[in-house]
């Protein structure tokens, strides 16, 4: 919905429903003849243009009462009972005040409302801006603000209905930038309550606003020439209010040198110009394949679908299909597969190739966030609630490095609600925090991990079985059991990638030799030892022979660390003193015996 739609039906309702609720996009600023003025005194405009009422009042806590015409506005009186005099109330109208809001403070407020709505002959509308600092939490109102809402409640209850042409009543609007903070028992089961989301800016509204704000824009890209330019520019800004597109322009005119749109754009978003995408060296693409096979053996199908992924952002057609704003992920992938077989590795292998940094390989543990409320864990607590302040941990991450792997791993131990989370990320490329602080994913690549179907497969069938095997498993388990289809319809099922078991002997014997070097490479830069092999190739033979395949790597690492680490740290710790800087270290391996020894 457009916010032109978002208004009209703002306006349509407000003839019968007679307390609207509005949230969504009301920090916002709107056009109107040329200028751009915020919500509030926007809607104030759209309502009295309308005609509905004769007079329309803008009221908060700071403010006070204005707009309309104040001197209209009858204060109550008390009400005296069984006989006994009693003062009248506090609440006096001064029009001496007329330009500067009265009423403040809303216990003086709340009976004006009450008064003038039940019993003014005319038709009223009260707006009340930053309703969201009205109220305290549900479970806590104390009477005070019980006596308030039963103010509101009852003001509307009591009009009368006519059957009539604009036989409508008078109206009351609370604007809301979070509607959490509004109490339930205002709207629900309420029939002349309405909730309206207000939209952000749709396409032809962005173009409305670029087109008139194109002057102010200072980029490289000619506009006024190059359409295709200026479609891309309004398509990108999809998901920004109207504020953020002006402060956008802004932006363009604060730049030393001037920039293209998309680096403007990376700027904007990013906090920074350069985009490791756009330095990606195509002969290192090229190699890909190669690089990364260093570090994960075996598994050439799933770094042939890694090149894939890579290539499309690189080119910069990653998600066009879907939208030409660019906003979604710069690549999805789902890796499956039995444990121990290189999915995490693989993952932090291409945050090293793209970003030059394994850390930027961001891994969360799923397994985690398996309860209901999880989800504050990743964008943030609600307002109000403990840890509000320190944010999410997805969203804060992102926000530090927008340019990275995310790794989330066993997906499917997420609780669903999570699952729905990752629907919006992976359709919008964006999410908002608690804070109302929206984070773009458009120039990552996510990357779940999952042991679906593994339980199912063995190191003794073809990749053909396995894969099939795994895919069925991983479809029956988001479509059946966890409920979610859609999210492996948003990652697509040709990103799903079935890992293999690591089976020939040959790369086995590469992993562990790998996995050998770190060893040497510690005991020579952190305490000067130098460290050999005597009959290496019979030690490593040796270590694999006692390896479950069915575990993969991870079990090289771990009879590594059993036949021959242990022993290695024992020896180092007793003979500590005997073994200087500068000492060669020679691991003996008995191949009849298979024992180990050390001699230095």
């Amino acid at each position: 919905m457009s916010i032109k739609n978002s208004i009209e039906k703002i306006i349509r309702e407000s003839a019968y429903k007679k307390i609207l609720i509005i949230d969504g996009n009301v920090h916002d600023v709107f056009k109107d003849n040329g200028s751009f003025i915020p919500f509030t005194d926007y809607l104030k405009k759209r309502i009295s243009e309308k005609g509905f009422y004769e007079d329309v009042y803008v009221w908060d806590r700071i403010e006070g009462l204005q707009c309309g015409d104040l001197t209209r506005i009858e204060t109550p009186k008390a009400d005296t009972e069984q006989g006994e005099e009693i003062e009248d109330l506090d609440v006096s109208f001064d029009d001496t005040k007329n330009e500067t809001g009265q009423f403040k403070d809303p216990n003086d407020f709340f009976p004006i409302l009450y008064q003038n709505i039940k019993t003014a002959n005319r038709k009223i509308a009260f707006i009340l801006n930053y309703s969201n600092y009205l109220f305290q939490n549900e479970q806590t109102l104390n009477d005070i603000d019980k006596n308030n809402l039963t103010l509101i409640t009852k003001s509307i209850r009591e009009q009368k209905i006519e059957l009539s042409k604009n036989s409508f009543g008078s109206a009351i609007v609370l604007v809301t930038a979070n509607l959490s903070n509004i109490p339930v028992s205002v709207y629900k089961n309420n029939p002349d309550a309405k909730i309206i989301t207000l939209s952000l800016p749709d396409r032809d509204e962005r173009k409305e606003i670029i087109e008139t704000t194109l002057s102010y824009l200072n980029v490289l890209d000619d506009l006024n020439q190059d359409n295709k330019a200026k479609v891309d520019l309004i398509d990108a800004l999809d998901g920004f209010t109207t504020k953020e597109i002006l402060q956008f322009i802004i932006s363009s005119k604060n730049q030393e040198e001037i920039s293209s749109i998309e680096k403007l754009l990376t700027l904007y978003k990013y906090g920074q110009k350069d985009s490791p995408w756009e330095k990606l060296d195509a002969e290192k693409v090229k190699d890909i394949e190669n690089i990364l096979s260093r570090r994960v053996k075996g598994q050439s199908f799933a770094i042939q679908k890694v090149k894939e992924v890579v290539i499309r952002a690189k080119t910069g057609l990653s998600g066009l299909q879907h939208s030409k704003a660019k906003s979604k992920p710069k690549g999805v992938l789902f890796f499956a597969g039995p444990t121990g077989v290189g999915k995490t590795e693989l993952a932090k292998s291409l945050a090293e190739f793209l970003f030059g940094d394994e850390n930027a390989c961001i891994r969360f543990d799923m397994s985690e966030y398996n309860h209901e409320h999880s989800d504050q864990k990743l964008i943030g607590a609600p307002p109000g609630y403990v840890g509000y302040e320190a944010g999410g941990q997805l969203t804060n991450i992102i926000k530090e490095r927008p340019f990275s792997i995310l790794l989330f791993d066993e997906i499917e131990k997420a609780h669903p609600k999570i699952l729905d989370k990752f629907l919006q990320i992976l359709e919008d490329g964006r999410l908002t925090d608690s804070k109302g602080e929206t984070v773009y994913f458009s120039e990552c690549i996510i990357v779940f991990t999952s042991n679906i179907g593994a339980n199912s497969v063995s190191p003794n069938m073809d990749y053909e079985t396995i894969k099939d095997t795994i895919l069925k498993a991983i479809k029956n388990k988001f479509d059946t059991e966890i409920n979610r289809p859609e999210l492996l319809g948003r990652i697509g099922y040709a990103n799903i990638i079935s890992f293999n078991f690591i089976t020939d002997p040959e790369i086995s014997f590469k992993i562990a030799k790998a996995k050998l070097q770190p060893v040497i490479n510690y005991l020579k830069e952190n305490k000067s030892i130098i460290l050999k092999f005597d009959n290496e190739e019979k030690l490593i033979n040796h270590i694999l022979a006692n390896v479950d395949k069915s575990k993969g790597g991870r079990d090289i690492l771990n009879k590594i660390e059993d036949i021959l680490i242990s022993k290695l740290s024992l020896f180092l710790f007793e003979n500590e003193e005997y073994i200087y800087p500068g000492t060669e270290l020679s691991i003996i391996f008995d191949n009849e015996t298979k024992n180990i020894s050390f001699e230095y």
